[in-house]
């Protein structure tokens, strides 16, 4: 009879870790096919991109191309530059953590190992996503905004001098379509 006992509590063991780990399966599918309004932010930002602006009060001209990587965790954003070599090369990754309600940004360039040790950290007030990166020798701060009228981005990025001023790095206008 005990032994009966013993397999029948071991069924009823194996039973309930079988639907534990389907109710874990169905829980965690159903959590990634939620599309936030985080995450829709996001979306806004996949395409095909001409990126315009000014670096250090220079004329600078890029092509970017966003999508979403990774199961759909990020979206990557490519660019590079279009002069004939292309000086600098980008790749962005930008994904929500909705435990923590923050974004979090990895920003890959031509320059390698030394500026991708600091994972920048966002929080997002209306259309606009401020992300702040402390590197050691003076943070940074991008502001990313989504103008939905025009369906475009625009992309400030800021660094602070030694005595905590903010001045301005670079400044884009990212309009849908390829580079001319």
């Amino acid at each position: 009879m005990s032994a009966v006992y013993g397999i029948l509590r071991s069924c009823k063991c194996l039973g309930f870790i079988v639907l534990f780990c389907m109710t874990g399966t169905v829980v965690t599918r159903a959590e990634n096919s939620v599309n936030s309004p985080n995450e829709a932010y996001l979306d806004a930002l996949q395409g095909t991109w001409t990126m315009e602006g000014t670096l250090r009060g220079n004329t600078v001209r890029y092509r970017a191309d966003a999508h979403r990587v990774l199961q759909g965790k990020f979206v990557e954003l490519h660019m590079v530059d279009t002069g004939p070599p292309p000086q600098y090369e980008a790749d962005v990754f930008i994904g929500f953590d909705a435990k923590a309600n923050d974004y979090i940004v990895h920003w890959l360039d031509r320059f390698g190992a030394p500026g991708a040790r600091v994972v920048g950290r966002g929080e997002r007030q209306g259309q606009r996503l401020l992300f702040t990166f402390p590197y050691a020798d003076g943070a940074f701060r991008d502001t990313l905004t989504w103008q939905p009228n025009s369906k475009s981005w625009s992309l400030l990025l800021e660094s602070q001098g030694g005595n905590g001023t903010w001045s301005t790095f670079a400044t884009y206008t990212l309009i849908r379509g390829a580079s001319r």
